[in-house]
């Protein structure tokens, strides 16, 4: 109880301490742009306008005041949830964030379900087709799908399927349709490159001492390895993997703007476009919070795994 305590204690200070970093550096970098807020939304809303206009939305908007008081203005607010309206729609920014978060996790978890499964079948069979010619091709492609990008994959997506063949539309679907192409993209490095992985902790486990045990006994091979190879190896990777969705999250911008996808990658993009400085603020916020939720949940597995290991060399 006490160690879970601590564990829990020190995360919500991990919590703080990368939000305040997070948000604080985004108030400077907003300060030192060329750009100035009030001044990109002078310009696109009035077509003749002069320094007066743009000091008096200045001072509507805060702009202003000194960055810590700026800053603690918009803490304050923060905890009320009140993230003000943006500067280029005029919509409220909490609710467009909320939108732009469920289609960017609605993309990532439907993601992360293709790379399981895809994970699953690709590294076992690489590790079935262990020094053999089939393994050397699975190799070659797994190398290819993590060195090529996601928008590579995303541009060449939409020129095959949906402008040469025609077989399906990218832009009017609705339901899960919707998500799939952008997250079949997204999941082709994960899979490429976890795939490998698991064969490698496959071929290490069925090594290991108790395989040789189970042999022993008469057990055979594909029970050695369906039964408690793969388990084993994928215990080991489920940490890495957690912590891969939440890179894939920051990471999925250029896909969402392919696939014309108003996630929040999507938004934070247009947000710098047109420093719309109160949703730049909560969606690298959104952002920062979603990313320290994800390591947290990949500690939490990696302390029973190393728990695990630990009880395991001390029984031996």
């Amino acid at each position: 109880m006490r160690i879970f305590r601590t564990f829990t204690f020190r995360k919500i200070v991990e919590l703080i301490l990368t939000l305040f970093l997070v948000t604080i550096i985004s108030f400077l970098l907003m300060k030192i742009s060329p750009v100035d807020p009030a001044e990109a939304y002078s310009r696109r809303t009035f077509s003749v306008f002069g320094q007066e206009q743009v000091d008096q939305l200045r001072e509507q908007m805060g702009l202003n005041q000194p960055l810590l008081i700026q800053y603690g203005n918009w803490v304050r607010n923060a905890f009320h949830l009140d993230f003000g309206t943006s500067l280029f729609n005029g919509h409220d920014v909490l609710t467009a964030v909320s939108n732009a978060m469920g289609i960017s996790l609605s993309i990532v978890l439907l993601a992360a379900l293709i790379q399981a499964v895809g994970i699953l079948l690709v590294g076992s069979l690489c590790y079935l087709c262990h020094a053999r010619w089939p393994n050397i091709l699975l190799t070659a492609l797994c190398i290819a799908g993590v060195s090529l990008p996601p928008f590579f994959f995303a541009s060449t997506f939409i020129d095959i399927f949906a402008v040469n063949f025609r077989w399906l539309s990218v832009t009017s679907n609705s339901g899960i349709a919707r998500y799939l192409p952008a997250a079949i993209c997204l999941s082709i490095s994960g899979i490429a490159f976890y795939s490998q992985l698991l064969a490698k902790n496959i071929e290490h486990e069925m090594n290991e001492d108790y395989a040789m045990y189970a042999r022993c006994r008469g057990l055979s091979e594909s029970r050695i390895l369906i039964h408690h190879a793969v388990p084993h190896a994928l215990a080991g990777m489920v940490p890495s993997f957690l912590q891969m969705i939440g890179i894939s999250l920051a990471g999925s911008a250029i896909v969402e703007r392919i696939f014309s996808l108003p996630g929040l990658g999507y938004t934070i993009i247009d947000s710098v476009l047109y420093r719309d400085a109160p949703m730049i603020h909560a969606t690298i916020l959104f952002l920062a919070f979603f990313l320290v939720l994800c390591n947290t949940l990949a500690d939490i597995p990696q302390r029973f795994f190393q728990k695990g290991q630990e009880s395991k060399e001390a029984s031996v």
